[in-house]
């Protein structure tokens, strides 16, 4: 199946949790220096008070550790269910790739996830599996882009607005062919990107 959890380390680890519980998850567990943040769909989120700052997809079974590009990979069994969950709509992991249609094969043929969606022109892919789970591949022709969680929502300015009433400020927003994207850096410097819901295959 497609990534069950998504890791994070953080140097921010309280700050991260504010900004997470904002976006609309909910808090599962907190015993630091771990935490677990529970979406309303999607992976959830597993903070870990630490340097480094990459978000790393967790799989369930075993496969390669890292992908074509070298985005790292990590496996596990699924965790526990939670009894409480948020609002948050986390479509997954956005991976920096330089060769969309090489690493869609990749991602096809090592994980049996198959392509949902793929714009040439902006260089975004999406893809499923059957069992449920996404990622998202996002064209970046040095790598030095980090990996970004996505959030699905339905209407991209009003969540903006939304966000601003708590300070929070988007780094950038973009209208695409397919609908519009806001991007906000966690205080840890993780970077989130909300996705409308009416974008690509949403």
């Amino acid at each position: 199946m497609g990534p069950h959890t998504l890791h994070l380390a953080t140097p921010e680890l309280e700050a991260d949790l504010g900004f997470f519980q904002v976006l609309g998850y909910a808090l599962c567990e907190l015993e630091e220096p771990h935490a677990r943040l529970i979406p309303g769909s999607g992976p959830e989120l597993q903070l870990e008070s630490a340097e480094g700052g990459a978000l790393v997809p967790v799989f369930d079974g075993l496969g390669p550790r890292e992908d074509l590009e070298g985005n790292p990979l990590r496996y596990a069994p699924p965790p526990r269910g939670a009894v409480s969950r948020g609002q948050a709509r986390v479509w997954g992991p956005v991976l920096p790739v330089v060769d969309l249609p090489t690493s869609l094969a990749w991602y096809e043929r090592h994980l049996g996830l198959a392509e949902a969606f793929s714009d040439a022109d902006t260089g975004w892919a999406e893809l499923e599996h059957p069992e449920g789970g996404r990622v998202v591949l996002a064209f970046a022709p040095d790598l030095d882009t980090p990996a970004m969680l996505a959030l699905g929502v339905r209407d991209a300015a009003a969540e903006v607005e939304r966000l601003r009433e708590h300070d929070l400020l988007p780094v950038w927003t973009r209208s695409v062919p397919w609908g519009r994207l806001a991007a906000y850096a966690a205080p840890g410097g993780l970077p989130v990107l909300l996705v409308e819901a009416s974008s690509s295959s949403g």
